[in-house]
């Protein structure tokens, strides 16, 4: 057998086990916490605090939208958060974004860190060069009607640039506590972008050390107190393996797996 063929048949189990998975995990309903717009507590706020000591990854995150945006006259956070990424591209970039966020303790760390805060798209004035949405639209259950609304936000020339958790694969117990519906394919992102008139101009997976690392952790479990999860384990990964996961796609690895894939997308022709 050909290494090709090989490494083909490999993942093409990995692809098959993970449309097994998000069947399993959507057919059964065990993911609780939910956001919704009747529900609008986030249930995942220690996860955000947590990630903040995350540095090289939250400024990847940032760096790789501005690389891949037309202007940064007007751009939206949607689903800021606590604004980790918004105070990256104001201190780094010297960008005022907009941030969009629903949840009542996320928008008073907004406040307190001095960025604008909206609660819908609709809210904001004018059509913006970029919108980034970094591990939300996961959390919403009708992510095209989302994807419909940053469209009509989106400049002619604008970039929507999203950052999403990929493979269903990779389900643990921490998509079910911060309220995860899914895991995502490229396939799956380009399908959905297509049906909101959008389309996807690049795609690649992410992290590619952190798809066995998210692996691991559907194995032996997540712990935010003292194992996988905690701030401890965070620090670790951000300064010593999410660098050399990055030097590796950059090698090519991220056109195979990743904890994560990035989309950049566009209006439609």
């Amino acid at each position: 057998m050909t290494t090709l063929s090989f490494h083909g048949l490999i993942w093409s189990w990995i692809n098959g086990w993970s449309i097994i998975m998000s069947v399993f995990r959507r057919g059964v309903g065990i993911v609780k916490n939910r956001q919704t717009e009747d529900n609008t507590n986030f249930s995942g706020l220690k996860e955000l605090l947590n990630t903040e000591v995350m540095k090289n990854y939250n400024e990847f995150i940032v760096s790789e939208a501005v690389r891949h945006s037309n202007g940064l006259n007007q751009v939206i956070d949607f689903g800021a958060g606590i604004g980790t990424l918004s105070l990256i591209l104001k201190n780094c970039y010297g960008v005022d974004t907009q941030c969009v966020e629903i949840d009542s303790e996320n928008k008073a760390y907004l406040s307190r860190r001095n960025l604008k805060q909206f609660d819908c798209l609709n809210d904001i004035k004018g059509k913006s060069d970029l919108i980034f949405s970094s591990n939300v639209l996961e959390h919403i259950e009708d992510d095209v009607s989302v994807l419909v609304n940053m469209k009509d936000k989106l400049s002619e020339s604008g970039k929507i640039y999203l950052y999403l958790p990929a493979k269903m694969l990779l389900w643990s117990r921490l998509d079910e506590e911060v309220g995860h519906f899914r895991r995502y394919e490229i396939s799956e992102i380009e399908n959905k972008c297509k049906q909101a008139g959008l389309k996807v101009e690049f795609a690649c997976y992410a992290d590619s050390l952190g798809f066995f690392a998210s692996l691991l952790m559907t194995i032996i479990g997540y712990n935010a107190e003292g194992g996988i999860g905690s701030v401890g384990s965070l620090i670790f990964y951000d300064k010593w393996i999410f660098p050399l996961s990055r030097m590796l796609d950059r090698l090519g690895f991220k056109y195979l797996f990743g904890k994560n894939l990035i989309a950049v997308v566009k209006k439609a022709n």
